[in-house]
């Protein structure tokens, strides 16, 4: 299994990152770019802290 892969899955299982998701999610289907970021910001963030990975750029 790719480390892509035990990523997603993880992600998957992780209650917090599928809310924020959810909330990228949102934001970008109602164009608002600015929660869009907030979320993309929030995600990155826990990302680093809960999981110990930094996810790559363009969030």
């Amino acid at each position: 299994m790719s480390d892509m892969t035990r990523n997603v899955k993880a992600a998957r299982e992780c209650s917090v990152c599928v809310t924020l998701m959810g909330l990228v999610e949102k934001a970008a289907r109602e164009y608002d770019r600015s929660a869009e970021t907030d979320a993309r910001v929030r995600l990155r963030r826990h990302a680093l802290a809960a999981h110990g990975q930094e996810l790559p750029l363009p969030w």
